[in-house]
């Protein structure tokens, strides 16, 4: 590497941290100064502060912050010209810049949309930062690490104190403070006619007020706001009092309302966009009370105003990170997503023997359509036509298939983890109860239970359906779905010995997909109201007439969400390997029940000779694996989106899987078939 390089690449390391001492810092102060200088003086001064003092016995007493600043406020008073110079520059840096969008846009999405505000973070992280122009751009440059919000709380109320105080030293100071409490008073004002107009639109209008007609209290605002900034104003300290009460009353009301559109999106289905708005509201409103908490009682700044600009350095990050954006806008949908498939997950749970015969009688059913499904893959094959082509079709057979065993009433094994994850996760709070921890592995048998009957029932129905109708056509038709070359070829694919476990735990992913899907469309169809829509449209009800489009209606609204997993799921086993293979990637896709479909076709053409060869039963094994992987990754993602969504922290992940081991081992038979009845 050449000397310039090496030389460029230490400088930039370097420019992260300048490492500037005090004494340059404190001599460095020069109110007369340009802007430039005293913007590099400003952050140079953050790097200083913010910088950690390792092991320090001091520090770890109180915090590195709190001893750098009471070391600087020490020098400072040592030495009375450098102290009011410092001040002096200090407002110069903080004070010649408007305040008024540091209060109202720092932290706050600036865009009208989600798309936007995306593509507005996707920007700015990619794009260099220009001069700062106000203190809304400034603030980001003197903190620029969500860590400092920390950093910022840490700092004890003495040093605030000895902050304010110098800041309140010089000519300029109470032109300081009046700048700083008019911009503030003007951001109250402001946060609350932008709240004001963000409410009245019906998207969030309807969901904010839900039943009731009274007018919404964010639309006193404006009027409880302006009162409050005239009384700060006039210098009133008992009217200031009195009407930041009641501002306060209004933002908390406010507030509450906000709440009840949350609880709305969650009963009648989540928009991106109005859950982006309403998280404006929330931000905004949250900010005035801030605000409202300062102007009110400024003797008691020293206590309020770090947790007030630890708040702004939290904000402003969270709303820079492209993460934050997306994590937020899509909780509440994911939470709808998780909380439809509890409700579906449930009717997949066996608890006694005779749900579980139930689940082998439906698992059968949907074993026996799946015996048919495998010859219409084998008579596809044989048409050799173009792969994309040849893919379309498999993925119209799967999708056939899944829609008529759902509409049967059939099951099909790996549909049930997707579903049964989320239901299992509703019962994971307050696992420090043993009753709770005994009833959470109670009902984990119980699911494990429930997906074996349902294997048990497609594939010991499948295998031996498909083994006799591959006979039937073979002996009484002469038609021979598959030739010896192929199907020796099937059962190494299946075999356990090769990149069967891959392909296994990637049809999972494909799973668990497809149950994210049914999810969203379920979610999409509720907050349209199509239900209702279809069942009342004027001019299909005019053809079909009202019965037949209301029972329409229902249908689809109770059928959306696993006709969308079905058919998305059939599309994806047959195309997804299609796609790969256009980019060179061998993947392919391997289920359990279609698996063992394809094993008793190529024992049709081999014969049962074959069951006494090696591939045979690597094939069994690679079956059983299968199985496993396709009920296990699928379980494993449904029940992680499902903790996350509900926001379940703290549990005892060892406790958990201790108790579930140790019911394993002590009754190993309830993980397979139910207990005896009394």
């Amino acid at each position: 590497m050449s000397p310039p390089l090496v030389r460029w690449i230490s400088r930039w390391r370097e420019s992260a941290d300048p490492h500037v001492g005090l004494d340059s810092l404190v001599a460095g102060a020069q109110p007369g100064a340009s802007p430039e200088r005293r913007l590099a003086w400003l952050r140079d001064l953050s790097a200083w502060v913010r910088a950690d003092l390792g092991d320090n016995a001091e520090a770890r007493a109180s915090s590195s912050q709190s001893v750098r600043l009471k070391h600087l406020l020490g020098v400072l008073d040592r030495q009375p010209e450098r102290r009011a110079a410092f001040a002096e520059t200090l407002r110069a840096a903080l004070g010649r810049s408007d305040a008024f969008d540091l209060l109202i846009e720092t932290g706050m999405p600036r865009e009208a949309g989600f798309l936007g505000e995306f593509v507005r973070r996707v920007f700015a992280k990619l794009l260099p930062e220009p001069p700062p122009t106000d203190l809304s751009e400034l603030f980001v440059q003197v903190f620029p690490e969500r860590e400092d919000s920390e950093r910022v709380s840490g700092i004890t109320t003495e040093n605030w104190q000895g902050i304010l105080a110098l800041l309140g030293d010089g000519e300029g100071a109470a032109d300081f403070r009046a700048g700083l409490s008019q911009a503030a008073g003007r951001a109250i004002e402001a946060l609350a006619v932008q709240v004001c107009a963000e409410t009245m639109p019906s998207v969030v209008r309807t969901r904010m007020r839900g039943d009731s007609a009274a007018p919404l209290a964010a639309w006193g605002l404006p009027e409880a706001a302006r009162a409050f900034v005239v009384a700060c104003a006039a210098g009133d300290e008992a009217r200031r009092t009195q009407k930041g009460e009641v501002l306060r009353a209004v933002i908390g009301r406010s507030l509450m309302e906000t709440e009840q559109a949350y609880t709305h999106l969650d009963d009648q289905g989540v928009s991106i966009g109005v859950v982006y708005q309403l998280e404006r509201i929330r931000a905004q409103l949250q900010r005035a009370g801030e605000l409202t908490e300062l102007l009110a009682a400024p003797e008691h700044l020293p206590q309020v105003l770090p947790h007030f600009i630890a708040s702004l350095i939290r904000d402003v990050h969270d709303h820079h990170s492209v993460r934050a954006l997306l994590a937020q806008n899509f909780e509440l949908a994911a939470r709808k997503v998780v909380e439809r498939s509890a409700e579906t997950g449930e009717h997949y749970i066996t608890r006694n023997r005779d749900e579980y015969r139930e689940m082998l009688a439906h698992a059968s059913g949907g074993g026996a359509l799946l015996a048919v499904t495998t010859y219409v893959k084998f008579a596809i094959s044989a048409l050799n036509l173009p792969h994309f082509f040849g893919g379309v079709l498999d993925s119209l057979n799967y999708a056939a298939t899944f829609v008529a065993v759902q509409l049967a009433g059939f099951t099909v094994a790996t549909k049930q983890p997707a579903m049964t994850a989320p239901a299992l996760a509703a019962q994971m709070k307050g696992l420090d109860d043993p009753a709770r921890m005994d009833r959470f592995v109670e009902e984990v048998a119980n699911l494990v239970r429930s997906q074996s009957a349902s294997i048990f029932g497609n594939v010991f129905v499948c295998f031996p359906l498909t083994w006799l109708l591959g006979s039937l056509m073979s002996g009484l038709l002469g038609l021979n779905p598959v030739d010896a070359a192929k199907a020796a070829k099937t059962i190494d694919s299946i075999s356990i010995l090769g990149p069967t476990a891959f392909f296994a735990a990637f049809t999972g992913v494909l799973l668990w997909f497809s149950a994210i899907l049914a999810g969203w469309a379920d979610n999409w169809f509720a907050y349209r109201r199509l239900g209702p829509a279809i069942a009342n449209h004027r001019r299909l009800v005019y053809v079909f007439g009202p019965s037949t489009m209301q029972r329409a209606g229902g249908f689809l609204s109770r059928e959306i969400a696993g006709l969308t997993a079905n058919i998305s799921l059939g599309l994806m086993l047959g195309l997804v390997p299609v796609v790969f293979a256009f980019y060179g990637l061998p993947i392919e896709v391997r289920h359990v029940t279609l698996s063992s479909g394809l094993l008793a076709a190529s024992v049709v053409t081999l014969g049962w000779g074959v069951a006494s060869t090696a591939p045979f039963w690597l094939a069994v094994a690679g079956i059983a694996l299968i199985g496993a992987l396709n009920v296990g990754v699928s379980f494993a993602l449904a029940l992680q989106v499902a903790v996350r969504a509900r926001d379940i922290e703290g549990i005892r992940r060892r406790s958990v899987y201790g108790a579930i081991l140790r019911r394993m081992v002590r009754q190993p038979g309830l993980f397979l078939f139910p207990r005896k009845e009394s």
